[in-house]
């Protein structure tokens, strides 16, 4: 009869906790303005984003594909990320621990002296051996525990979708690293034949010179244009080998040579991006996930902190055995029983309750305010994406004609010079211009590819489910 009794109490809780409301404010995604086309009408709108494609479709360089792939076996931040997102997991697993019946078990031994008799036991020193278990169960009946839970599945999806943007930002590091290295060495053999061209003008300046056609000034100023052309040599060689360096930190190795796939003029990226229309921006960004994903889980601690105010009940039941010889503790007769249910209602704490509540609300307003500014900063980098890629565009023409034409220059100063007709500040001043105009070229060519990367990765692109499974290493033997 009393096993029927429990029993029919026991499902009678759980209808009443599933049945029970959860206190505090159920989650809306806040109402975002996303533009309805980017400013540049021309652009298309079609759903057709460059982000869609994988990052080895957008980097065509197999050289830089490796160092990818490398980088997402063993950058550090990736491990870190993945560390992060394993932590939330156990938190979320302990957390959903909390609506099972919380089970202990307890042992004693100990001599207890009696020396009242009013309490009922003989007097004198005696044994004691109790060993029992314990069961206590809160029933959630104002949503506490499943606020603690929601607040932790949404951390944990934080989390991960914080991984997923620090692999986007591996794949756009090295390949900006990895651009700007190509461009130092292209830099490094326009330098080369700055100094080649300069030493051959100061030959023929110094020829010049003896022969009586023309003043030492000549080869003072040839040889000082010569010595800051080998200079800055050495410049693009110690800014390429930090940038080398800075590739090994971001592959996970120690210092050394970086191979070299295509030179920088030959690595091709489409210069016609349709990025999609502007919201697609918002399911596709991991950053704009996460921030949504926090504020979930700063908004469900509101409600943890309301049900916190109100009485915790909770059911409680010990059992065992008990007795002052041990050879005894299993026989009739030894054992014990306690059921109970226990009320716990906060009453005088110095307003600590609601100034909890007060707190969490504080917390879910700066939530809020962190997703604004993430989905402001998205438009903005794409934005600013797109305006870049078409400017450099035109910039890059220009920076061709202008080389051309300051070949042709150069190519003339010598011919009026070695003919007497000019000065050799002229075939200087042609040569500095054309250096400037061919380190120049190379410069924009690299900010035109840097421009594409990182509008791929203000786009979203660089995640999928091959670039996740290169992002796991792989656990130690």
């Amino acid at each position: 009869m009393r096993t029927g009794t429990w029993r029919r109490l026991a499902l009678a809780c759980v209808a009443l906790v599933a049945g029970a409301c959860a206190v505090g404010p159920n989650f809306k995604t806040p109402p975002t303005a996303a533009p309805e086309h980017w400013r540049d009408s021309t652009i298309s709108a079609q759903d057709s984003s460059y982000a869609n494609l994988a990052w080895w479709e957008v980097l065509g360089d197999s050289t830089l594909q490796e160092l990818v792939r490398i980088a997402l076996r063993e950058n550090r931040d990736l491990r870190i990320a993945l560390a992060h997102v394993n932590e939330a997991r156990a938190r979320l697993g302990i957390q959903q621990l909390e609506f099972l019946p919380q089970i202990d078990v307890s042992g004693r031994a100990a001599k207890v002296h009696v020396s009242d008799s009013l309490l009922g036991l003989r007097t004198g020193t005696y044994n004691l051996f109790e060993l029992g278990a314990s069961v206590s169960w809160e029933l959630d009946l104002w949503g506490r525990l499943r606020r603690l839970n929601e607040s932790a599945k949404a951390s944990l999806l934080a989390t991960e979708y914080a991984r997923r943007g620090v692999i986007i930002t591996v794949v756009g590091d090295v390949a900006r690293a990895y651009l700007e290295l190509r461009d130092l060495d292209q830099q490094t053999v326009i330098a080369e034949s700055i100094v080649v061209t300069r030493r051959r003008s100061l030959d023929l300046a110094r020829s010049r010179f003896e022969g009586g056609l023309t003043s030492e000034l000549d080869v003072r100023q040839g040889e000082s244009e010569l010595a800051g052309s080998e200079g800055r040599v050495a410049s693009i060689r110690l800014q390429a080998s930090q940038k080398e360096q800075e590739l090994n930190v971001l592959l996970g190795r120690m210092p050394g040579t970086v191979p070299r796939g295509a030179a920088l003029i030959k690595q091709t990226f489409r210069t016609q991006i349709p990025p999609g229309i502007p919201s697609t921006v918002l399911q596709r960004r991991p950053d704009i996930r996460q921030a949504e994903s926090e504020l979930r889980s700063a908004n469900a601690m509101i409600g943890a902190a309301i049900a916190a105010r109100f009485p915790t009940i909770s059911l409680t039941a010990a059992g065992g055995t008990r007795t002052d010889a041990i050879e005894n503790l299993f026989q009739a007769g030894t054992g014990f029983l306690h059921l109970a249910t226990n009320v716990l209602l906060p009453i005088i704490n110095a307003g600590r309750s609601g100034k909890q509540v007060k707190l969490e609300r504080a917390r879910t307003e700066a939530a809020v305010a962190r997703y604004d500014q993430v989905v402001l900063n998205a438009f903005r980098e794409v934005e600013n994406g797109l305006v870049a890629l078409q400017q450099l565009q035109i910039e890059v023409g220009a920076a061709v004609r202008q080389v051309g034409a300051a070949r042709r220059a150069v190519a003339l100063a010598g011919d009026r010079y070695q003919g007497g007709v000019d000065s050799y500040t002229t075939l200087l001043d042609a040569q500095r211009v054309l250096a400037d105009a061919e380190l120049g070229e190379s410069s924009l060519q690299r900010q035109q590819r840097v421009a594409v990367v990182q509008l791929y990765r203000a786009l979203g692109g660089g995640w999928d489910a091959v670039t996740d499974t290169l992002a796991i290493p792989h656990p130690a033997r």
